[in-house]
């Protein structure tokens, strides 16, 4: 297909006139518009989740370097409240902030050594309690032709995966000895001096996209303070009344499944389920029917508190994160870093959300303005 000597282009002309004079193929004209315009979105798509692919395989190939710097953004968007209020009390920005890190370095140590080892000593009892009590449930559910070998098959699958997933997390810990250091090191430097580090990060750019970058870094940071506190809210409510409705039951090994109860809240919508399963079915081996339904009633009572009256109340309209993306980021997540992918997803899509809520308004703004202008 030979291409046609194109007339010069006039940039200076209005749109309407570069459009008329810009070049052309001489099949133009035999391509369908739709289609034309079709490719020219998809091939942009294509381009954009290449990089963003390109991107996530670098992060996780570097993981042990990312995956500290990404922890102590998330720490430092806890402690950076604490550390303002304590400069406005006239301590100095590095005294501020090397209390609050210490503060926050007591506080995990203490809940490391209180719950931590007691809730790992009885971890293969609580594992042995749920898959006792999936058979149970498959033995109910023989009547609907349910088959328990199936059933046992996908139990045997799923604890070995989990097996597989937690080898690599165990020797991630054992690396991470250095790791911790540098984690607390670069939340104090994150806390002390992280609007001077955006602020250099912005002066790299041309000063006309200043303004626009300190919007979106603002929003961003914003999303992401949102976030986390209100995980960590509703993780630490979950496992308060969970855990008291598993003292009052009388259900064994409350601990360990008060921390997965916690722990599971910083994995949306899927952790809750899976932590709320458990409690059910160790319930269900352990204390009867009755004592499962009840567990289960104090469930879905939980359930309905934190997303009737809880994320509205701590995280209002300031973040409208659909499920559905929710649960592509974390089985994207999932698939490429395990569990600390699908533990970084929610953070990413709320930076994600309000980046494009910025580029949707700028959008917006600037057809009404094109609008507006004679």
């Amino acid at each position: 297909m030979a291409l046609e000597t194109p007339p010069r282009f006039n940039r200076d002309a209005p749109p309407s006139r570069r459009g008329a004079d810009a070049p052309r193929w001489s099949g133009d004209d035999a391509v369908p518009r739709g289609l034309a315009v079709g490719s020219a979105v998809m091939l942009r798509l294509l381009i954009v989740f290449a990089g963003v692919l390109v991107f996530a395989l670098a992060a996780q190939r570097l993981l042990l370097v990312v995956l500290p710097v990404l922890i102590a953004i998330l720490l430092s968007t806890l402690l950076s409240p604490l550390a303002r209020r304590l400069e406005r009390r006239g301590l100095k920005p590095a005294a501020a902030a090397a209390l609050t890190v210490a503060a926050a370095v007591l506080v995990f140590a203490g809940m490391w050594a209180l719950i931590i080892p007691a809730a790992v000593g009885q971890g293969d009892e609580l594992a042995t309690r749920v898959q006792q009590g999936l058979g149970e449930v498959t033995d109910a559910a023989a009547p609907l032709g349910i088959d328990s070998r199936d059933l046992d098959r996908a139990v045997d699958q799923a604890v070995a995966a989990a097996r597989s997933h937690a080898l690599p997390v165990a020797m991630l810990a054992a690396q991470w000895a250095g790791a911790i250091v540098l984690i607390v090191v670069l939340t104090f430097f994150f806390v002390r001096d992280g609007a001077r580090i955006w602020r250099w990060v912005v002066e790299l750019f041309h000063p006309d996209r200043h303004a626009a970058l300190d919007d979106v870094g603002e929003r961003a940071w914003n999303a992401l303070s949102t976030y986390i506190r209100a995980v960590f809210v509703v993780a630490t409510i979950d496992a308060v009344f969970i855990g008291a409705g598993l003292v009052a039951v009388g259900v064994p090994m409350a601990l360990p499944l008060v921390v997965l109860t916690f722990i599971a809240a910083f994995f949306p919508i899927i952790g809750a389920t899976v932590a709320g399963a458990a409690a059910v079915l160790v319930a269900l081996v352990s204390n009867g029917v009755l004592a499962a339904a009840v567990i289960f009633a104090v469930i879905l009572l939980v359930q309905q508190l934190e997303g009737n009256v809880l994320y509205p109340i701590i995280v209002g309209r300031r973040l409208r994160l659909h499920p559905v993306a929710m649960l592509l980021a974390l089985a994207a997540g999932g698939v490429l870093a395990g569990v600390a992918g699908a533990f970084l997803a929610g953070p990413v899509v709320s930076v994600a959300s309000a980046v494009l809520d910025f580029v949707q308004e700028r959008r917006v703004a600037h057809e009404q303005g094109a609008v507006l202008t004679p």
